[in-house]
């Protein structure tokens, strides 16, 4: 009896500490980041702001107005930033992007208006933000993956015969946090 309480007994205390060895950091960083208070609340919590898109393809000019809608979202955590300030986007048209092509079934050539939180006065970095103007970029599908890449304006240009000629965003608030 004691030597099979032995053989069973001894791989499963194994398993039980590999587990708790493999486990443990994980636990204790989810720990730390839960203890964190979160960061301060934004005083602006909604924007609109407009914007024009001017772009020619295949020697046709098209123009693309609308209004990006920047709302705060909460609070986000991860091992990598800790607690954080959530915000999300969306367009007033109701549109999900910027299509500025659907190459077909599988590929959608679109402009990205830039991050919310850039709009909203909330970058992180001391560094400056820059538009991804006058590249675009790309969604590929394919079965069960979506991937999403950058176009440069050069292949923009010679595979897709588009080029984006100006780009017009309002220009970010000045938010304060308390």
């Amino acid at each position: 009896m004691k030597t099979r309480l032995l053989v069973l007994g001894i791989p499963l205390l194994l398993v039980i500490a590999i587990v708790a060895f493999l486990s443990l950091p994980w636990i204790l960083i989810f720990i730390g980041i839960q203890s964190q208070p979160n960061p301060p609340r934004p005083e602006i919590t909604y924007g609109e702001f407009p914007f024009r898109l001017e772009y020619e393809i295949k020697g046709e000019r098209k123009v693309i107005q609308d209004t990006l809608i920047c709302e705060f979202d909460g609070f986000g955590a991860d091992e990598g930033r800790g607690k954080y300030r959530k915000w999300k986007k969306h367009l007033a048209s109701g549109n999900e992007r910027i299509t500025l092509l659907e190459v077909d079934q599988t590929q959608e050539i679109y402009y990205s208006p830039g991050s919310p939180n850039y709009y909203m006065g909330d970058l992180e970095s001391s560094g400056e933000y820059r538009h991804g103007f006058p590249d675009a970029l790309i969604i590929e599908r394919d079965g069960r993956f979506t991937s999403n890449r950058l176009i440069r304006a050069d292949e923009l240009l010679n595979k897709y015969h588009i080029k984006l000629i100006s780009w017009n965003p309002s220009p970010p608030i000045k938010n304060t946090f308390k």
